[in-house]
């Protein structure tokens, strides 16, 4: 930064440097000064990677590995701070201080540069075992508080494997797993903590509280387990009631051609019953399939939508009660056409021979009876859709009859 300073105020368009604030330095150092041009057009990626200039941290270093080949200068530069083949221990000792200072400092790039410091006293191979301790659980300690729990858990039991009675690492252990959510784990490793020191206040606190989480697991576990039992049996009796009755639910040819079991092909039918936001067929206490229904108006390009249609109901039940005889029309039949001996109901109806075509339905028939009419009627998106006309209206002519 002085150094990118002193040069700015030696150029002659920018005059005395006091004239730049910081803020105006700062945002000139993100161009190339014409004299690092000759250093060619990777400078800056050199640069990057020099330990006196990078701003960014070896992504090995998350890994608890530091690949010597790729960061030359950065090895080197570690290894005439501390290297010393005869002192091994002096020299792990020294990573370890190194990565105290750093840690310290409490920031996130310290914590890596902790890592990369402790990780180069691991790797010193001393003859010391507290030695070694020490540095798996400080390394441990900076891995916790970058996040990477599993990672620290893994470098607890390397400090416990050197010093069986490490408390620290012990206690580092519990809180990692902890934030990773493992209940049983946690209580695992303060079961180890307590054979070391059974009175230890804060493993017991957290042993008595990971028991009453771990009830608490459980008892969800189980309800969570009861109520997929519930499900799957409703869902079984469901799909029993609807091909019992013959009906026919609409599922993708391209998936249905991929589902190579029973339960597959079940579940696609599920899935397409509960496509739909305006509600899920159901069966009620005496085992009717309670269904929900569109009623699409073509000529008004408008619909009504009635939620909990049961099986054993007709259609002219429904449509009375929307169009009576003496009652007021809807807002948007201007000239009070719809009455309901004059409307007409249909239907998509499957066909092997033809397809799939619309067809009139008989409007006193119970709905469960509508439904299984000819080869049967096709429930696409778990919503039983009917259009309904005025009969030899303009639009029924042209729906229906193609005139």
């Amino acid at each position: 930064y002085n150094e990118y300073k002193s040069y700015l105020s030696s150029c002659t368009m920018f005059g005395d440097d006091d004239d730049l604030t910081n803020e105006e330095i700062l945002e000139l150092m993100k161009t190339d000064p014409p004299g690092l041009k000759a250093f060619g057009e990777d400078w800056r990626k050199e640069m990057d990677m020099h330990p006196l200039f990078m701003d960014k941290i070896p992504d090995e270093v998350i890994d608890g590995t530091f690949d010597r080949t790729k960061w030359p200068v950065l090895a080197s530069h570690l290894d005439m701070m501390y290297d010393d083949e005869d002192d091994l221990e002096g020299c792990a000792l020294n990573y370890k201080e190194d990565g105290n200072t750093h840690f310290k400092k409490g920031t996130k790039r310290d914590f890596y540069l902790a890592i990369i410091s402790y990780t180069e006293g691991i790797n010193k191979k001393c003859s010391d075992n507290n030695l070694n301790a020490v540095l798996y659980g400080n390394r441990a300690a900076a891995q916790f508080n970058i996040g990477n729990y599993r990672k620290a858990t893994q470098d607890c039991e390397e400090a416990i494997r050197h010093d069986p009675k490490y408390m620290k690492a012990v206690i580092r252990a519990v809180k990692a797993q902890q934030k990773l959510g493992n209940i049983r784990e946690a209580l695992e490793w303060c079961d180890r903590g307590l054979a070391i020191d059974k009175h230890h206040a804060e493993l017991i606190s957290t042993k008595v509280k990971s028991l009453q989480k771990l009830k608490v697991e459980e008892r969800n576990e189980r309800k969570r387990m009861a109520m997929e039992l519930r499900e799957r049996k409703a869902n079984a009796a469901l799909l029993s009631a609807i091909k019992s009755r013959g009906i026919r639910i609409y599922v993708p040819e391209m998936a249905e051609a991929e589902a190579e079991t029973e339960e597959e092909r079940n579940q696609l039918i599920l899935d397409s019953l509960r496509a739909s936001s305006c509600g899920t067929v159901s069966l009620n206490v005496d085992n009717d399939l309670v269904w929900p229904v569109r009623l699409l108006y073509p000529e008004y390009s408008t619909s009504d939508l009635i939620s909990e249609f049961c099986e054993r109901n007709s259609l002219l039940d429904h449509l009375s009660y929307m169009f009576p005889p003496e009652g007021t029309s809807p807002e948007w039949d201007e000239d009070g056409s719809y009455q309901v001996d004059k409307l007409v109901v249909c239907i998509t109806s499957t066909s092997s021979s033809s397809g799939c075509k619309l067809v009139e339905v008989n409007q006193k028939a119970p709905l469960a009876e509508v439904l299984v009419h000819g080869e049967g009627m096709l429930v696409s998106g778990g919503v039983v859709t009917f259009e309904v006309y005025v009969r030899n209206s303009e639009t029924h002519m042209s729906h229906i009859l193609g005139t």
